[in-house]
């Protein structure tokens, strides 16, 4: 979902964050030019982002502010060498959001650089890694493992597998869930995400069950930070911790592929084709805004491109 943030009218406060913008700045500046809208993990890449830009233009003698058309186009086809086009992309999103805060001409919507990520995007199709799925035999192993650990830790990674896995929920989904989203009653516990309601089996509501027992009901986070000491915290776990702990479930099979923050999700999308879900159904049960997605992790890349093609506006040459 797009931000909506502030614009700027204070022309002495803009006049600040052009110069402070015009060579590297810190986490703190950019969170102060975009309002604070943005997560502690974004505003990280975006500081990262501008100031690999800022010191391209320095080794050029250029300024960043405004950049000039042909300076950007030089700075992502140089990048585009040894970058993934997802991360390109992200690049140029971060240099066209400061551009447009600070009122100046974005260069991104310059038809050179639209060709050029046009060009690249096609030199670089099919470079990103195909996600390695967590599923239900991964699933069945580690309750088998870790069922009855004395571990807190263990307890609560086994929750987090079994909550990700039966509600296809990505890693914000896991921060952000609350006491209040959950209800367990006589036929098992129902988790609310949004407006879709998913329903936990016997197996796994024992197991989120026994998590909330040691947890307590203190704070509103239902997944939160262990200390080494096993000291639970009420704060939520950020999304270095979750990278950390779906790492970890690979760690522990012995596997030589390494889970990631979207591997329950790819998991439990095979698991619902297995069970006779299309990939319409299947965008409705993990609250997609289109089936692309689905068919891209069940391997049909040809339908999921079409589809992404919907999503994609064509713009004029200015």
């Amino acid at each position: 979902m797009q931000k909506l943030i502030p614009k700027i009218t204070d022309q002495e406060k803009l006049n600040t964050f052009l110069h402070q913008f015009a060579s590297t700045v810190t986490l703190d500046q950019v969170n102060d030019l975009t309002s604070g809208v943005y997560a502690h993990s974004s505003l990280l890449a975006m500081t990262k982002d501008w100031n690999l830009f800022v010191e391209f233009c320095q080794s050029k003698s250029v300024s960043p502010l405004p950049a000039s058309v042909t300076a950007f186009r030089q700075y992502i086809e140089k990048e585009s060498k040894q970058k993934k086009y997802a991360t390109l992309r992200r690049y140029v999103v971060t240099v066209s959001l400061v551009h447009k805060l600070l009122a100046l001409p974005d260069p991104a919507k310059n038809h050179q650089i639209q060709k050029s990520l046009a060009t690249i995007r096609l030199d670089k199709q099919g470079d990103a890694k195909q996600t390695h799925a967590f599923g239900q035999d991964q699933l069945e192993q580690l309750t088998q493992k870790n069922a009855r650990s004395s571990s807190i830790r263990d307890c609560r990674n086994l929750a987090i597998y079994h909550v990700m896995f039966h509600s296809l929920m990505k890693r914000k989904d896991l921060r952000d869930l609350r006491f209040s989203q959950i209800a367990i009653g006589d036929s098992g516990a129902v988790i609310t995400i949004e407006e879709s309601i998913y329903h936990l089996d016997e197996v796994s509501t024992g197991i989120l069950e026994r998590w909330i027992n040691l947890r307590g009901l203190q704070g509103e986070f239902v997944f939160t930070a262990i200390d080494r000491h096993e000291n639970i915290s009420t704060m939520p776990l950020n999304d270095s911790s979750i990278y950390r702990i779906l790492r970890a479930a690979s760690d522990e099979l012995n596997l030589d592929v390494q889970f990631s923050g979207q591997s329950l999700r790819v998991g439990a999308i095979e698991q619902l084709a297995k069970q006779g879900m299309k990939p319409k159904e299947i965008q409705y049960a993990g609250r997609w805004l289109s089936p692309a997605m689905p068919y891209q992790y069940l391997g049909n890349k040809t339908q999921s491109e079409l589809e992404k093609l919907q999503f994609i506006s064509i713009k004029p040459f200015e």
